[in-house]
């Protein structure tokens, strides 16, 4: 069960149009228990390059396609706001990446 963080980073000035559109995108993409946890919903932090958020999702098993998509989807919503910037990330569990590797955990 992979994590999927979603890192956003856009200009002081335009906060107030970021935050009505992620309203909007929250209504339409509404927490989806189905799919993971947000163990993040949002944190946000103020930069001297802007504002950066940061979400975290533990993602359930087999559902990483949709997950990607929905949250790929929802970050759509915001591409046509001047600065905003995003990356949607999948990061394994450090369980999945040492298996990856032949090992186990103790």
């Amino acid at each position: 069960m992979p994590y999927l963080v979603t890192t956003s980073l856009y200009p002081n000035h335009i906060a107030p149009e970021v935050g009505a559109r992620y309203l909007e995108a929250l209504a339409m993409y509404p927490p989806d228990e189905g799919i993971g946890t947000e163990i993040v919903p949002a944190a946000v932090k103020s930069t001297h390059q802007g504002i950066k958020v940061l979400t975290i999702s533990e993602i359930k098993e087999g559902k990483l396609d949709a997950a990607y998509t929905r949250a790929t989807n929802m970050m759509v919503m915001f591409q046509n706001i001047p600065g905003f910037a995003y990356t949607v990330e999948v990061h394994l569990k450090v369980e999945e990446a040492m298996s990856a590797i032949g090992m186990d955990m103790p």
